[in-house]
């Protein structure tokens, strides 16, 4: 237990830049502000990843490093303290950064006790799970593209796509990506609480149960649901499964609203979660009721992608949607020197356990690559 009593001596911001479009039900991302953290202590050293904002080009990153710096100068053991009490229902602190500083002690502390991050959140699973390819456009035809960029990366057995709150439209995406894929990959639709315009369970299950004859295998937050309601709609609805997402949020609170038969998969979405340790209670909670996990995405690029891909596969998962994207983690990747997990050629993400989360990352090259480095 020395390692408690090692002091954190140096804690380095790193703000990456994307400016690539997502686009959701409720509006669009036209660039997105990244945080990467690298927390030490001597020679050991963690790292995280937080998307700080989006469309917020100019952000000003004094909150987060304001939050971070309260923990300069903190043993390891009063950091965890300090960030244990703040992880409880009655505060309001931002999750955001509650789950960022955990994945960076939770890195440097595995590092410290040479102990997988995983085994420190006692997950058992070891086996590769399914990484999860998602499409965010309404565009049919961008989505036809993206579907066949789906094949191209060995990702088109499982497919994540974005709905938006309109039936016809949904209707179109979920034929055209079937068409593409055929009729064995899982295909998976978010609508983020889309769909609005209905009086009774009844017409919203009569939508859902239309994307089930239309090949959707399940779907996740399909509205703004009560916990009873989400029970009665999956009862509806047949073999398409419900996945929720938005009532597990953040883990403490989430850890109290499962329920068995309010879906058949549920979504640990990363930085809205706010704590590793309550996330992994939540997945132990969900396998012992009988449903699968997922473990989601917030569009990350960076050390969060394989933080939570280790995650995943610790806790079993049915897919990880937190993978690396060609595109947006092009630069991140230009620094990475080496990572414990990795994509195989059948699409699935393995693990070879490493200390910590085991990211090993070029500090000089991130330093010249990012917009912004500030040492807290």
């Amino acid at each position: 237990m020395d390692y408690l009593n090692e002091k954190i001596d140096k804690i380095e911001l790193f703000r990456y830049d994307i400016d690539i479009p997502r686009y959701f039900s409720w509006g669009t991302w036209y660039n997105r502000q990244h945080l990467f953290m690298k927390i030490s202590s001597g020679n050991y050293y963690g790292w995280s990843e937080i998307p700080a904002s989006v469309n917020t080009p100019d952000l000003d990153p004094s909150e987060w490093v304001k939050y971070v710096r309260s923990y300069n100068g903190l043993t390891v053991g009063q950091a965890q303290k300090l960030l244990f009490s703040q992880q409880v229902p009655e505060n309001k602190a931002n999750t955001k950064q509650l789950e960022f500083m955990e994945m960076g002690l939770l890195d440097l502390s595995g590092r410290m006790q040479s102990k997988p991050a995983i085994e420190l959140l006692n997950l058992n699973h070891r086996n590769p799970v399914p990484g999860l390819f998602c499409i965010l456009d309404k565009d049919v035809e961008k989505v036809r593209k993206e579907a066949l960029k789906s094949i191209e990366q060995n990702l088109s057995h499982h497919l994540k796509f974005k709905m938006y709150g309109e039936r016809e439209l949904d209707t179109q995406l979920l034929r055209t990506i079937r068409e593409v894929l055929g009729e064995n990959a899982v295909v998976i639709s978010d609508v983020n609480k889309g769909y609005k315009n209905w009086n009774t369970l009844n017409e919203l299950a009569s939508i859902m149960v239309d994307f089930r004859d239309n090949g959707l295998n399940a779907i996740e937050d399909p509205a703004d649901l009560k916990t009873d309601e989400w029970i009665q709609l999956q009862q509806m609805i047949g073999e398409l499964s419900l996945i929720p997402d938005a009532p597990m949020r953040p883990a403490w609170e989430g850890l109290k609203k499962i329920d068995p038969g309010m879906g058949r998969i549920f979504n640990l979405h990363p930085s809205t979660m706010g704590s590793f340790r309550y996330t992994a209670q939540m997945a132990n909670k969900i396998k012992e009721i009988g449903a699968e996990v997922m473990i989601g995405d917030d569009s990350l690029v960076g050390p969060a992608c394989s933080a939570w891909q280790q995650i995943a596969i610790g806790t079993g998962a049915s897919w990880v949607e937190a993978i690396e994207k060609k595109e947006d983690s092009k630069n991140y990747l230009n620094c990475l020197i080496s990572s414990p997990t990795k994509k195989d050629t059948n699409g699935y993400y393995s693990l070879e356990p490493t200390p910590g989360f085991g990211i090993e990352l070029d500090t000089k090259r991130m330093m010249k690559t990012c917009k912004l480095y500030i040492e807290a």
